[in-house]
C-alpha cells in the first residue's frame, strides 16, 4: 500500500498541472484561456500563473486557420472573461502568406471581441538563427502591433526579454523555437500584469 500511495503521489505531482486543467474545465469556471499552438500547450499554466481559474487550450502542430476553426469550442464556448492568443509560427514554417495569416488572426480577434471575451495577442517569438522566418515574424509582428494599437488590445511582447540578433536565446529555449522553464516564468510573469491592471 505504501509503494502503491507514493507511486499514486508521484503521479500526481507530474501531471499536476493537467489534473487542474481537468477540474478547473469539468466546473466551469474558467476566467482565463491561453490559446495558440505547441509553445502556449507546453506551458504548465496553472501552477506558472498560481491560480486555479486557467485554461489551456493550445493546440499543438497547428496554424491560425485552425484556430480560427476550433475557436467557438476552445475559447468561446468555455466563456472566459480574457483569452491569450500567440500564433504564426506554424503558418510561416508552412508558408502560408503573410495576407491569409493576418487576416486569420484579426478574425480570431474580432471574434473575441464580439463575444465580449478580452483578447490579449503575445507577439509571435522569433526562432533561433532562423533567417528565413526572421523578416516574417517581424511583418506580423508589425501587423499585430498596429492593429492592437487601433483597437486598444493588449499586446505583450516577449521578443524583447528573450530573444537578440540571432533570435531565441539558447538561455530560454530547448529548440529553436520551443521554451523552457525559466522563459515561461518570464511569460507568466507579464501576463500576471495584465490580470492585475484588468481586476482578473
Amino acid at each position: 500500500n505504501i509503494i502503491f500511495l507514493a507511486s499514486f503521489a508521484t503521479v500526481a505531482f507530474i501531471y499536476r498541472d493537467k489534473l487542474a486543467q481537468r477540474y478547473v474545465t469539468w466546473k466551469g469556471q474558467g476566467k482565463i484561456v491561453m490559446y495558440g499552438n505547441s509553445i502556449t500547450a507546453q506551458g504548465k499554466w496553472v501552477e506558472l500563473l498560481g491560480r486555479t481559474d486557467v485554461i489551456n487550450s493550445g493546440l499543438p502542430g497547428q496554424c491560425t486557420h485552425t484556430f480560427l476553426d476550433m475557436l467557438q469550442s476552445q475559447v468561446i464556448d468555455l466563456d472566459p472573461e480574457i483569452c491569450f492568443v500567440m500564433g504564426g509560427i506554424n503558418d510561416i514554417t508552412v508558408g502560408v502568406s503573410p495576407e491569409k495569416l493576418q487576416k486569420n488572426y484579426q478574425s480570431i480577434l474580432e471574434s473575441l471581441v464580439e463575444q465580449h471575451i478580452t483578447p490579449v495577442v503575445t507577439l509571435t517569438l522569433y526562432e533561433r538563427k532562423e533567417a528565413d522566418s526572421h523578416q516574417e515574424v517581424k511583418q506580423l509582428n508589425e501587423f499585430l502591433i498596429k492593429y492592437c494599437n487601433s483597437q486598444k488590445i493588449a499586446y505583450l511582447d516577449l521578443n524583447q526579454y528573450l530573444c537578440d540578433s540571432a533570435g531565441l536565446k539558447q538561455a530560454y529555449s530547448i529548440d529553436k523555437t520551443h521554451l523552457n522553464y525559466k522563459a515561461y516564468q518570464i511569460w507568466a510573469g507579464e501576463i500576471s500584469k495584465i490580470l492585475t491592471k484588468k481586476g482578473i
